[in-house]
């Protein structure tokens, strides 16, 4: 018959399973060392030295995924590794960093068999929760064919690279939507580096969209639309190059317009000859623009930001997310209840709009009478249907 005991020793929770006998003291037979406390690894990390934390830090990742068995990492240890004294890092990782180690009684003393890390530590290792990433993405992604793989699940990748491919191809469609077909670095940096491609990943982008990842992608960098009074010496603008370019805001610069669709910045191009700078902003928005209004606001701090972005939730999300990131207000006197009113054509929402719409209620800032109209109407409008009054909105600004 065998027993367990525990006490806490120096902040390590000991669980230990002893065999009782009745002429001699109970013999050991195996125990479990575990956190007392809540873990914190960077105060542990701090205090050791470089050698120590990389070791201390190899444990712990070993230790990331489930049981790991102390002997697979000392046969694997390398040169720069010593088991012999992360040995003695064990207790300082147990009580400090979640390290869960258990040990068996062998020739007079307790040694390491296997060992795993704390749940609660995962996050700080940079390892993924399947099911909260999971209900991440279902929050996420409206793409009905990222919706649909999701649902499936990930066939035969990590969940790392699933959802890198399901957030690249949410993006790419709704690029796509907007005329824009960016490069495949340029598309993998909105998500994660623009070295984040695999043949596995580019092949499951495949599957999900169901076209060739050479048609989806441009083969080549991707031309950022802008015309106005800015100057540089580039016979283009680049995405891949925006944020090392020499520029130039002229003095006669009126404002800076950031236009959603292609079609309409087309249409709006005339106001380049009237000093406003006319920034095409597709879906997204895309990091390249982005850098681009934060570099031209750092060379004229008072130039003024209109949004012209679709009359609906999702033009509404774009211009606060361009907000957010270039750290600017935008001015919404192309994005009024007036201009929604005064639409041609208007289309119902969707369940996706009103439930966005809930979302934003409250927190859209200049955008906020437009949240309330677009409720109340229960309909949208896509800016195309508006190029003539966008035009005129601009030519008679003061």
């Amino acid at each position: 018959m065998r027993v367990e005991r525990s006490e806490i020793e120096r902040g390590v929770l000991l669980r230990v399973v002893e065999e009782p006998r009745v002429r001699y003291p109970a013999r050991p037979v195996r125990r479990t060392r575990s956190p007392a406390g809540s873990p914190d690894p960077d105060a542990l990390l701090t205090r050791l030295g470089p050698e120590g934390a990389a070791m201390a830090t190899r444990v712990l990742r070993e230790g990331a995924r489930g049981w790991r068995r102390w002997s697979t990492l000392r046969r694997r240890a390398g040169d720069a590794f010593s088991p012999f004294a992360a040995e003695g890092l064990l207790d300082d990782l147990c009580r400090e960093a979640g390290l869960v180690v258990e040990d068996a009684w062998r020739h007079g003393g307790w040694a390491p068999q296997r060992f795993a890390v704390d749940p609660s530590v995962r996050p700080w290792l940079g390892v993924l929760d399947p099911q909260a990433l999971r209900d991440e993405l279902a929050a996420e992604l409206t793409a009905e064919p990222m919706r649909r793989a999701l649902e499936r699940g990930p066939p035969g990748v990590d969940w790392r690279s699933f959802a890198f491919v399901l957030r690249a191809g949410e993006r790419l469609l709704d690029l796509a939507e907007h005329g824009i077909r960016p490069g495949a670095r340029e598309l993998a940096g909105l998500i994660d580096h623009t070295k984040a491609w695999t043949p596995r990943r580019r092949a499951l982008l495949e599957e999900i969209v169901g076209r060739p990842f050479d048609e989806l992608v441009a083969k080549q960098d991707r031309q950022i639309g802008i015309r106005g009074p800015l100057r540089h010496r580039e016979a283009a603008l680049w995405a891949s190059s925006i944020a090392s370019v020499d520029l130039a805001v002229d003095e006669r610069a009126r404002g800076l317009l950031l236009v959603e669709n292609a079609e309409t910045f087309r249409h709006l191009l005339p106001l380049a000859d009237e000093g406003w700078i006319v920034l095409h902003v597709p879906g997204g928005p895309p990091p390249a623009e982005t850098e681009l209004v934060s570099r031209i606001l750092a060379l004229a701090p008072g130039l003024e930001v209109q949004a012209v972005f679709d009359l609906d939730p999702a033009g509404i999300g774009i211009a606060l997310l361009v907000a957010e990131r270039a750290g600017t207000a935008l001015h919404a006197d192309a994005m009024t209840p007036e201009l929604l009113g005064s639409a041609p054509r208007r289309v119902p929402l969707t369940p996706w709009d009103i439930e966005r719409l809930e979302h934003l209620r409250g927190r859209s800032g200049p955008f906020e009478p437009l949240v309330i109209a677009l409720s109340a109407l229960g309909a949208k409008a896509e800016q195309e249907t508006l190029q003539r009054h966008l035009l005129a909105i601009f030519r008679g600004h003061t």
